[in-house]
């Protein structure tokens, strides 16, 4: 039974139904005192909420967007190459499955936050503004939404607060399912009972029962939905249910109804909200059936909301972060204008010798570039790095003992390129005297496998991550370093030997759990050079030559 303010179960709202839910909206924000955009961006978010064509994804059916706006890449969606996001996350609104393109099916964070983002992209195709479509389509790129957006997206396109009694239309709000790690350890439970019964071993049955307490109640720790105004509430995405049919009558030459699946849009007041968590999660349904006593409505509660931004936080996060396209002129910029000395070898040393005219601003301008590419985004940038290690421009000059080298472009993006792709492995190795042996090399990994990883354009982390797995294979034959050029050597103890496995799967985990790359801290000498070079200046170049 409905209480009196709740909304009647319908199916898709009609066009009148849209329009009284949006005055609505416009009528309570336009007593708040707001900035406009953030007004005009929340009736956006309102509008996407209601009209979204998004249903559900199930065990049966997975997530699914259209292939031809969206990828999959390591198991999740990112913008397809070629594709503006700001067209990819708008093909979401557009009414599938009758065209041969298949329903979009998205779980309730990730589609929430795409309404949220659609509220701001339609504020900006209302108001002309192409600089704000630009910021969006240069913060998503390809990147997983949201997992992978800066900051998640924090304080640039929302802001999150935890008062659940100062809602405004278009917040997206996230109740809470206390009942949910209850709930699967009941089917937990349950699950290896039946695997004992049906004469699994208890190691498999634990297996087994695990794994399917995990598919029945897969998403259940809360629920996503919107806030419209007025005590009311919609969920993010829709459910498509059979439609009734009525029963098969024997003896009725009439054709059957045909079978029919529809949405099963809704509007909540907060109480039938809380009604409807209790009917639509197994977890839930497990306690109920437990302790009838111990589940009430007042027991999921709205635990943070994501209020939306006036745009002016994205656009001036555009402004003060460089578009990805424009990597490879920060790149370019490394180049020095002038001249790479000549490097003398007549004497009992190599000497650079310096045209009178060499600009060492030049140089220092130079520095400043090489820092601007060694800070920006290790993911977004790696590829571009790998792609230069033929470039022979000049960049500057440096010395190591009794060598002296001109570095190019290439070589300087490539060393780069090369000590971040081992990094997650490299910074681990136990510090002992010694050259490792040459059949440990996890770097030939990328080497294997650089053809298909290249046409990926798989991102750093997942290639350190594939490289610490095959780190992990080729230290189970190393037993000591060979001698280095002192001489010396170590051979491993069994203790240090399990400390780097272990350190090694750390980094497997951190890499897969944030999907951000393995990084140096980037310090950068005032005199530019490579790790274990020294660079030169007018004084030092003097001096050098003077020596010679």
């Amino acid at each position: 039974m409905l209480a009196p303010n709740d909304s009647p179960p319908t199916g898709l709202l009609e066009t009148a139904d849209h329009e009284a839910i949006l005055a609505r909206a416009h009528a309570i924000l336009a007593r708040e005192e707001i900035d406009e955009g953030e007004r005009q961006v929340r009736l956006h978010v309102v509008r996407a909420a209601i009209t979204g064509t998004v249903i559900r994804p199930s065990e049966d059916s997975p997530e699914m967007r259209n292939p031809a706006y969206w990828i999959l890449v390591n198991d999740r969606f990112v913008v397809a190459p070629g594709i503006e996001p700001v067209e990819a996350i708008e093909d979401l609104w557009v009414l599938h499955g009758a065209d041969g393109v298949p329903v979009p099916r998205i779980r309730c964070l990730k589609y929430t936050t795409l309404v949220l983002i659609q509220g701001i992209v339609q504020h900006f195709r209302d108001t002309s503004n192409a600089r704000g479509l630009e910021a969006i389509n240069q913060l998503i790129g390809r990147r997983v939404i949201p997992e992978e957006l800066p900051n998640r997206g924090d304080e640039i396109l929302w802001r999150r607060h935890f008062d659940a009694n100062r809602l405004l239309p278009g917040d997206q709000v996230w109740f809470d399912n206390p009942f949910f790690d209850q709930g699967r350890e009941l089917f937990r439970q349950r699950f290896h009972q039946d695997a004992l019964h049906a004469g699994a071993g208890h190691d498999a049955a634990t297996t087994v029962a695990r794994k399917r307490a995990e598919a029945v109640t897969a998403g259940e720790e809360g629920s996503n939905a919107f806030y419209l105004g007025d005590d009311r509430f919609i969920l993010g995405a829709d459910s498509l249910v059979r439609a009734f049919r009525g029963p098969l009558r024997p003896g009725t030459t009439d054709q059957p109804p045909s079978h029919e699946l529809v949405f099963t849009r809704k509007v909540f007041s907060l109480t039938r909200f809380r009604q409807h968590m209790m009917e639509d999660n197994y977890s839930v349904q497990a306690c109920l059936r437990a302790a009838p006593d111990s589940v009430r409505p007042e027991c999921f509660t709205i635990e943070r909301v994501r209020a939306p931004l006036d745009p002016e936080h994205l656009l001036r996060h555009h402004a003060m972060h460089p578009p990805e396209k424009d990597l490879g002129s920060l790149i370019s910029a490394l180049a020095s204008g002038n001249l790479p000395p000549l490097i003398d070898r007549r004497g009992h040393a190599p000497c650079p010798v310096f045209s009178p005219h060499y600009d060492w601003d030049e140089q220092q301008r130079v520095r400043l570039a090489l820092d601007a590419v060694m800070r920006a985004d290790p993911d977004a940038v790696w590829w571009l790095l790998r792609d230069q290690i033929d470039d022979d421009r000049y960049v500057f000059t440096a010395s190591r003992g009794g060598e002296v080298q001109n570095f190019t472009v290439g070589m300087v993006c490539g060393d780069l390129a090369d000590a971040r792709l081992c990094l997650a492995f490299t910074r681990r190795l136990p510090l002992v005297p010694g050259r490792f042996p040459a059949s440990f090399h996890p770097e030939r990994e990328f080497l294997r496998q650089e053809t298909r990883w290249r046409a990926a354009r798989m991102p750093l982390f997942a290639m350190q991550s594939a490289l610490c797995e095959a780190a992990i294979r080729e230290w189970e034959g190393v037993v000591q370093t060979e001698p280095g050029e002192d001489g010396r050597s170590h051979r491993f103890s069994p203790e240090e030997k399990s400390r780097y496995v272990i350190a090694l799967r750390a980094e497997i985990d951190e890499l897969a759990r944030t999907r951000r790359a393995a990084c140096e801290e980037v310090i950068l000498p005032y005199l530019p050079a490579p790790s274990g070079w020294d660079g030169f200046d007018a004084e030092r170049a003097r001096a050098s030559t003077a020596n010679h």
